[in-house]
């Protein structure tokens, strides 16, 4: 359902979840914006046991003006939004409507339809409805009060930026434009005396597996989650930290890395992987575990013994390798030559001068470079970008006559560092196939890995069972992986 489809409807009702939280209300607000500017009169509201009482979500409301009711009985509208939430799930009252749809970024638990849009890949809610009053032609400009919501939705929801899931979600930390003193008057405000209570009494009983600290919260506001990981990674015992609570339909966790060998998001996303979902950057993460999921695969088994073995798992599942400073032998590994399939490539210099530090931003997640005459940006067949020498490039691929183009779900873009300018990567891209022959030696992983290029030596890249890692015939310490169905598509065997 499109805006303009919600805006032709007379009585509009758009609700967030049962005990609201920023990223709800934000999304609701900024929902509720859109149809008003498109002529349509919509009311915002919320139901539960007991009203807003945080003091940086009433301030929030004050300052901001947001005209969220409560209400414990709703007369059937013609169309009711649910924000954040799912209609019929368990985390807000189910009103009756004529017409219900439903925009979320949580994990399915209705069927699909035309009314329902659904994104659990994104780190926040607000994301979604800033993605959806973008592509509609919303005037942000004209609603600074909304962007400021949807900055602090996003912000909250991602525990301070630290645990960003997808692209967009940088995208729209990145350029919306927001009340800096606002927000920081809602920083100043997120924490109250009982909650100050939880993270004392989370801190007192930590366990330990491997190196990794495990510390359980009382029922808390995610954000509360965050506060306390930060303390607890501070102790000299713990390479990373991952601090739970239990809430309705899971456990949320909050993770902390001080130690390049564990990426906070790469552990969020192990622990994630088919019974939830986790992300965030290489020191601060965070993910949600489904406890139906969880009940699917793990039977009988409590959600608190699922997230310890699966750290001991983790903790025993990787090997570490560093490309100056290994035993691989791909001299005696199988060679492999490289397919002509048309790939694309980009001079750094065209995009910003010489010695900018840059991000370069992909749906697999951000690279940092920086841009020199001696480095171009290639792009693989899956949209994946990476860094190449200039003479590597030219030993190794040459240049076709027709343009380049390429079908994505998140089109690569690049940001200068320094400015936080950003433009696409696409418009400055070249067409190219391999040249002659481009050999390499190399080997499916048999465990999963962990491998430290010459590129980023701060970064790992994360190799799983049946992914390969290579290195260019002739050479030992200019390794890398390659994702297995990339590299089914990409070499053929000798």
């Amino acid at each position: 359902m499109t805006l303009q489809e919600m805006a032709a409807h007379q009585n509009i009702v758009i609700q967030c979840h049962d005990i609201p939280d920023a990223d709800t209300i934000a999304s609701g607000y900024a929902l509720w914006a859109a149809l008003r500017q498109l002529g349509a009169q919509p009311r915002l509201v919320y139901s539960g046991r007991a009203q807003v009482t945080k003091p940086n979500l009433a301030w929030m409301l004050k300052l901001l003006g947001i005209p969220l009711e409560y209400v414990e009985q709703l007369d059937a509208p013609d169309l009711l939004v649910t924000v954040d939430c799912q209609h019929g799930a368990g985390n807000l009252r189910c009103f009756e409507a004529a017409r219900v749809a439903v925009i979320d970024h949580h994990r399915p638990e209705i069927e699909e339809g035309p009314d329902v849009l659904i994104r659990p890949a994104l780190g926040s809610c607000a994301t979604l409805v800033w993605d959806l009053l973008r592509s509609a032609g919303f005037n942000f400009a004209a609603a600074p009060t909304v962007c400021t919501a949807l900055y602090y939705g996003l912000y909250t929801d991602t525990n301070g930026f630290a645990e960003m899931f997808h692209p967009l979600d940088r995208d729209l930390a990145d350029s919306m434009p927001f009340d800096k003193a606002l927000i920081k008057r809602l920083k100043s405000c997120a924490l109250t005396v009982e909650e100050l209570d939880i993270v004392a009494d989370t801190l007192a009983d930590p366990q330990q597996i491997s190196a990794i600290g495990l510390l359980k919260a009382r029922p808390c506001d995610p954000n509360i989650l965050g506060f306390t990981s930060d303390i607890a990674q501070q102790v000299e015992q713990f390479d990373a930290v991952v601090v739970y609570c239990p809430l309705p339909g899971g456990l949320k966790l909050s993770i902390r890395s001080a130690v390049r060998e564990i990426m906070a998001n790469e552990l969020a996303a192990f622990l994630a992987r088919d019974i939830g979902s986790g992300g965030g950057n290489i020191e601060k993460a965070g993910g949600f575990l489904s406890a139906d999921a969880m009940e699917k695969i793990y039977p009988g088994t409590p959600p608190q013994r699922v997230l310890e073995d699966r750290l001991a798992l983790y903790a025993r599942s990787y090997d570490h390798v560093y490309a100056n400073n290994h035993q691989l032998d791909f001299a005696s590994m199988p060679r492999y030559q490289k397919l002509p399939l048309p790939l694309g490539f980009a001079k750094s210099t065209d995009l910003f001068p010489a010695g900018t530090p840059i991000t370069v931003r992909t749906l697999e997640g951000d690279v940092d470079t920086h841009t020199a005459a001696d480095i171009y940006l290639m792009i693989g067949v899956e949209g994946e970008v990476y860094p190449i020498k200039a003479e590597r490039f030219a030993a190794t691929y040459k240049l076709l006559p027709t343009p380049y183009t390429m079908t994505t779900d998140y089109a690569p873009t690049i940001t200068n560092k320094i400015t936080g300018d950003k433009i696409d990567l696409l418009p400055f891209a070249h067409s190219c196939v391999p040249a002659g022959e481009k050999i390499i030696r190399a080997m499916p992983l048999t465990r999963q890995a962990k491998v430290f290029t010459n590129w980023d030596t701060e970064k790992y890249f994360f190799g799983r069972v049946g992914d390969y890692i290579a290195a260019s015939e002739g050479t030992t310490d200019d390794l890398y992986i390659i994702n297995r169905e990339i590299f089914d598509k990409t070499y053929r065997l000798l």
